[in-house]
C-alpha cells in the first residue's frame, strides 16, 4: 500500500482539509501520515466565524527531525492548507529528504476563491506560494489561486479558458513537467463546469467537465484534490483521474445539497465509499496489467 504525506490543517468540525484527505484516501486503498499544519476548531467558512488557530509551526519542525531519525520516507507528498509563510520556507527545505525517490508532490495552493484571500492570508503569502509551486509535479489551484501565482486578471464567475493557456505557457517556461489542473474551468452557460487539464508529460490540454450546481460549499477543493491524488497513486493518468474527480465531486455534491447544515458540516462523500474504492481498483488491476 503506497503511503502519502499530508501536508494540511486539522478543522475539528466541518468536513475539509485533513478530515476529509485521510479517510477518502483510506477508501482507495492508499495510506495516509498526516503532517499538522495548524489546529483549527472549525473550518473558516461562513457560520463559523470566531473559529479558533493554533500554529503548529513549531511541532512540524520536531516531528519531522522525529522522522528523520527513523529513516521515513513516503510514495508521494500532498501538500493542502499552510499556516503561514515560513511553513512555505520549512517544506521547500524539507521536502526532498521525506520523499522517496520518483515521488510525486501534489499542490493544492490553498490561499484565496471568489477573487479574495481566505483568512489570515494575503498577497506576501501568494508571492511565497510561487516558490512552491514551482516545485510541484501536479498544481491543482482554483480560478481565484491561479490568477494569483501566474499574475492574471481575476474574472469573476469562472474561469476563462483564454487565461489557463496564458498559465499553462507561463507554467512551461518555468517547469517543463509540472502537470496543471484548473478547478471551476469552462462554465459554458449551458450548465457545464469542470476542471482544465495541461499535462506536458503526454502533451495533454483538456477541459473535463460535469453537471453545473450553484452555490459556495466547502470542502469541494478538498475532495476534488484527493480523488485527483488518491486515483494517481493507484497507477491513473492525470486525464483519468481528474475526470474521475469532476464526474464523482458533481454526483457527491448533488447528493449533498438535500442536507440542511451542508454548508457548516461538508459533503457527505462517505455514501460514496464503494464507487471510489472500485474505481482504485480497477487502476491498480489496469497496472498489474501492464
Amino acid at each position: 500500500m503506497r503511503n502519502v504525506l499530508l501536508v494540511h490543517d486539522i478543522s475539528c468540525y466541518g468536513k475539509c482539509s485533513s478530515t476529509v484527505a485521510l479517510p477518502l484516501l483510506s477508501m482507495m486503498g492508499v495510506s495516509g501520515t498526516l503532517l499538522p499544519t495548524s489546529l483549527l476548531s472549525t473550518h473558516t467558512g461562513s457560520g463559523f466565524e470566531g473559529f479558533t488557530f493554533l500554529d503548529l509551526s513549531g511541532e512540524m519542525k520536531k516531528i519531522v527531525a522525529h522522522w528523520k531519525r527513523l529513516g521515513l520516507q513516503f510514495d508521494a507528498a500532498y501538500v493542502g492548507y499552510l499556516g503561514s509563510s515560513d511553513q512555505i520556507d520549512f517544506l521547500i527545505q524539507e521536502l526532498p529528504s521525506l520523499l522517496k525517490p520518483g515521488a510525486k508532490f501534489y499542490l493544492d495552493p490553498v490561499m484565496a476563491d471568489n477573487g479574495e484571500f481566505y483568512t489570515g492570508f494575503d498577497a506576501a503569502y501568494a508571492q511565497k506560494m510561487k516558490s512552491l509551486a514551482q516545485l510541484a509535479d501536479v498544481l491543482l489551484p482554483n480560478q481565484t489561486e491561479l490568477s494569483l501565482l501566474f499574475d492574471l486578471p481575476y474574472q469573476e464567475g469562472v474561469a476563462g479558458l483564454e487565461d489557463i493557456q496564458s498559465a499553462v505557457d507561463t507554467l512551461s517556461h518555468q517547469s517543463k513537467s509540472t502537470a496543471l489542473i484548473v478547478t471551476g474551468a469552462g462554465y459554458d452557460g449551458q450548465g457545464q463546469i469542470g476542471a482544465y487539464v495541461s499535462d506536458p508529460s503526454t502533451h495533454t490540454e483538456k477541459l473535463l467537465q460535469a453537471p453545473f450546481i450553484a452555490g459556495r460549499f466547502h470542502g469541494t477543493g478538498d475532495i476534488f484534490a484527493s480523488l485527483v491524488v488518491g486515483a494517481m497513486e493507484n497507477g491513473a493518468s492525470l486525464e483519468e483521474s481528474t475526470k474521475f474527480a469532476v464526474d464523482s465531486l458533481s454526483q457527491v455534491v448533488q447528493t449533498s445539497i438535500q442536507k440542511p447544515k451542508v454548508n457548516q458540516e461538508g459533503m457527505a462523500f462517505e455514501a460514496f465509499g464503494e464507487k471510489f474504492a472500485t474505481f482504485a481498483r480497477s487502476c491498480r488491476e489496469k497496472r498489474a496489467e501492464g
